[in-house]
């Protein structure tokens, strides 16, 4: 067994199978019941241990991960009441995992830089299948020196691609994600405009998998497909991120500007 500790915030769709990648590779792993409990349960059988509370999940750990919904989630489980932050000893590492703004980790830096707490960016992309198998993609930001000595903990999720200081890896990640909600919205038209003309549709997929429209997104459509509601419902955010990060930068992105100005909750119905 590893003899770095972890503490583990966030088992939800990502959360849960990446906490159960490092159980696998024999780490010491603590969390916390966030919003429900069927994956603490379900991980204890892998030997999860049950803390109460974000404090007491930090307060035993070398390497904290937070992979939450947004930055309000975030917040809470660091600095809220019974926060991470209260206990987290000086001297650990604090890895930020949630889809964030570009400024998040940096302020968070600042304010345990006194007590020696390192603070890594790294958002993932992949979704879950992803997430389960170990092979996501994690865009880690910040000191070289502090990743690399959190490789062995990185390394069991996926692999690890270096992306520069905070704010520039989650940066990438706006990008990244916008590019895909990008494409999602435009096979869902295209698919749309193939079907009234009668054409088979597993057929249009095909062509796009081994054809100049292949991407993520057209290789995942099935999966995307049957979790369509939940994948829309993170768009708007993502896509509100991305946006905001370039007014911050006075980039115009008009595409970006359309894909605000979508419906998502039509998109989440299929519609």
């Amino acid at each position: 067994m590893s003899e770095e500790r972890i503490g583990f915030i966030g088992l939800g769709e990502m959360g849960e199978p990446m906490a159960a990648r490092l159980l696998n590779a024999g780490f010491s792993v603590s969390s916390c019941a966030h919003r429900q409990r069927q994956a603490i349960e379900i991980l204890k059988q892998k030997g999860l241990i049950e803390r109460p509370d974000p404090g007491v999940v930090a307060q035993d750990a070398d390497i904290l991960f937070t992979i939450v919904l947004d930055k309000s989630q975030t917040d809470q489980v660091l600095q809220g009441p019974n926060g991470a932050l209260s206990r987290l000893r000086d001297g650990a590492t604090i890895i930020v995992m949630s889809t964030l703004d570009t400024d998040y980790c940096r302020t968070l830096a600042e304010t345990v830089q006194s007590r020696g707490i390192g603070v890594v960016e790294c958002p993932v992309s992949g979704a879950r299948p992803r997430a389960e198998n170990g092979t996501l993609v994690l865009i880690a930001g910040g000191d070289p020196a502090v990743i690399e000595r959190c490789r062995p903990a990185l390394e069991p999720m996926g692999t690890i691609h270096f992306c520069g200081g905070l704010g520039a890896a989650m940066a990438i990640k706006l990008a990244n994600n916008a590019l895909a909600i990008g494409t999602l919205t435009i096979l869902l038209e295209v698919r749309a405009v193939a079907r009234a003309y009668g054409a088979d549709m597993e057929a249009l997929m095909a062509v796009c998998r081994n054809g100049t429209a292949n991407s993520f997104v057209v290789q995942a459509w099935d999966w995307i497909a049957a979790n369509l509601e939940s994948f829309s419902a993170i768009a708007p955010k993502d896509v509100g991120l991305c946006r905001a990060a370039a007014v911050a930068k006075g980039v115009p992105t008009p595409v970006i500007e359309a894909l605000l100005a979508k419906d998502w909750k039509r998109v989440g119905a299929g519609v």
